[in-house]
Order: C-alpha cells, then sequence, then structure tokens
C-alpha cells in the first residue's frame, strides 16, 4: 500500500463516512485507530507536527572514564 499524506487520508475517511459507512468499517479500511477516524471527522485539516526539542550545545566536555 503506497504511502498517503495525512490530508489525503482525511479527506479519504470524510469521503468514505459521507458515503455511509460506520466509523468501524473506516478503521479497518484506512488501517487506522478509532481516534484517528475521529479526528478526521472532526478537523478538515490534521494537526500540524509537533517539534521535538533541539540538542542544546555544551560549552564544556565532560571527559569520559
Amino acid at each position: 500500500m503506497p504511502q498517503v499524506s495525512k490530508v489525503e487520508l482525511y479527506a479519504a475517511i470524510r469521503r468514505d463516512h459521507r458515503a455511509g459507512m460506520k466509523m468501524r468499517e473506516l478503521e479497518r479500511k484506512h488501517n487506522v485507530s478509532w481516534r484517528t477516524v475521529r479526528k478526521a471527522l472532526d478537523s478538515v485539516w490534521p494537526e500540524p507536527r509537533k517539534r521535538l526539542p533541539g540538542l542544546q550545545a555544551t560549552s564544556e566536555v565532560i571527559p569520559r572514564h
């Protein structure tokens, strides 16, 4: 199965839901959890990705023994 962007996935879930599919069927067809189906039905756009905190450079070298 090719990788699909979240925007396309959300659109497909909403389209299938409008066609009459139940949440459990949507979960199985799109291979996602019920939370993802709920988010797709509640919002047009997926949440932006969370940024990971960057590593801070240390000014001193810690010796290894």
